[in-house]
């Protein structure tokens, strides 16, 4: 029996107990059924183990020294390289993506460009307050999901931030209390007590209720006069005085909150109500945690930002990073591409099908361990590793704590991580061989 991390999600739990011969996973303790599907997904069905190139519109097995020198061969050809993905590799492999856009020119993204990437944009001019689950555990008497399913997008959040008991917090659940803000009843409300409140918003109006927020905390011992966003005034003193009577607040902030379709200040609004709070705060504080789905999608802005100064979307011209406004749903959007390397990720199923479609205009290579709707359309297709079952590497868990991920057996067929991939190109191409 081994302690070791799972990939399964972007919590990366630290405490998943597993028997293993070497060759095989035979047992799995304490994952919850997305761990348990990672896992299982050593001998999925959907997985690839073979180099594949399309040849008369179909996709065929080649040996990997083929595949390598028909990636460079389509990479020498391009002008203006897309990479993106990056968010379920090491943060080892992410570097090396960075560097190989880089040397062909390319500009390179994460999913997070769509989520809490942004977020952390945005805090650069407003500030932004972290914490940790380890804080969350022993101190937090107070928990929001704002836009956010916890319940189902990482199913052992609240088990550890809601009932554990910790340090400062040993009667655990009985003296926290849950705040779910959201359009939709979501699996996340079952587990609601009497003293939580739930708060069924408007589609669409948080910017409202974080302005009447904004307007009310700015006002000493203020009482709402009418409700806002689908609230009633009840609700919304109840809400004005738990964020600020809380001793350790946290908000989790879903895709809900962070949607990409929305262009407005939100965000920032947002932030600046947190720090507004704060600074009226006598006896707490309310910190943010983003949830985002993929397991290492907050390494790649630690990666990129301690490297190239830059937390995202990373364009370069001359092999000389030059500052850029622009993220990949806008060069997909523009087709300011005309190759795509997909490394881990599935946009022709995530993104809308006018952008998918664009996509699919120019060639696409892909660097991933399972099929999917893009391997599907691919021209070339690497398969990888799973990183945290048969490669090793870092990771870093949703509140930016860092996680080193082990390997627990070896892949099949021999099969390379993402690391190994992309360093073998960089290699390839700097030694100017085919």
């Amino acid at each position: 029996m081994k302690r070791v991390p799972c990939s399964g999600c972007s919590l990366l739990c630290d405490d998943i107990i597993i028997r293993s011969d070497g060759i095989f996973i035979d047992e799995v303790v304490g994952a919850c059924i997305k761990g348990k599907e990672h896992f299982d997904h050593v001998t999925a069905k959907n997985r690839i183990i073979n180099p594949m190139f399309r040849e008369e519109n179909n996709l065929k097995k080649i040996d990997w020294n083929q595949g390598y020198n028909t990636a460079i061969e389509l990479m020498r050809k391009a002008k203006k390289p897309l990479l993106y993905g990056f968010s379920t590799v090491s943060c080892e492999a992410q570097l090396k993506g960075i560097q190989l856009a880089e040397k062909i020119n390319g500009h390179i993204d994460s999913n997070s460009s769509i989520c809490h990437g942004k977020v952390i944009e945005k805090a650069k001019s407003v500030g932004l307050t972290l914490t940790s689950i380890g804080e969350v555990i022993n101190k937090a008497d107070l928990i929001i999901l704002w836009g956010a399913n916890a319940a189902e997008s990482i199913p052992r959040l609240l088990n550890k931030a809601l009932f554990s008991r910790g340090k400062f917090r040993m009667t655990g659940r009985e003296i926290k209390t849950l705040i779910i803000i959201d359009p939709v009843q979501t699996a996340s409300f079952g587990v609601m007590g009497v003293r939580d409140i739930s708060l069924m918003i408007q589609p669409n109006k948080d910017i409202d209720l974080i302005r009447t927020l904004k307007e009310e905390c700015c006002v000493a011992d203020s009482i709402p006069t009418e409700g806002v966003a689908g609230l009633d005034k009840d609700d919304l003193k109840r809400l004005l005085l738990q964020l600020t009577g809380a001793e350790y607040g946290v908000i989790f902030a879903g895709q809900g909150l962070l949607k990409p379709s929305d262009d407005s200040t939100t965000l920032q609004e947002f932030l600046e109500l947190i720090e507004m709070i704060n600074s009226k705060q006598e006896k707490g504080r309310i910190s943010l945690i983003m949830m985002g789905g993929h397991y290492n999608m907050t390494g790649f802005e630690h990666v990129a930002l301690a490297n190239y100064g830059q937390n995202g979307s990373l364009n370069f011209v001359n092999n000389q990073l030059e500052e850029n406004k622009t993220n990949t749903i806008d060069k997909i959007s523009k087709g300011d591409f005309d190759l795509s390397i997909i490394v881990g990720t599935d946009p022709i199923s995530h993104l809308p099908a006018n952008l998918s479609s664009k996509l699919m205009k120019h060639p696409i290579i892909v660097i991933d361990n399972k099929r999917s709707a893009t391997s599907d359309v691919a021209d070339l297709f690497l398969p990888s590793a799973i990183t945290g079952i048969e490669s090793g590497g870092l990771a870093y868990r949703l509140d930016h704590v860092p996680i080193e991920l082990q390997k627990i057996i070896n892949p099949p067929n021999n099969i390379p991580s993402d690391e190994e991939i992309l360093n073998e190109l960089l290699q390839r191409l700097t030694s100017g061989g085919p």
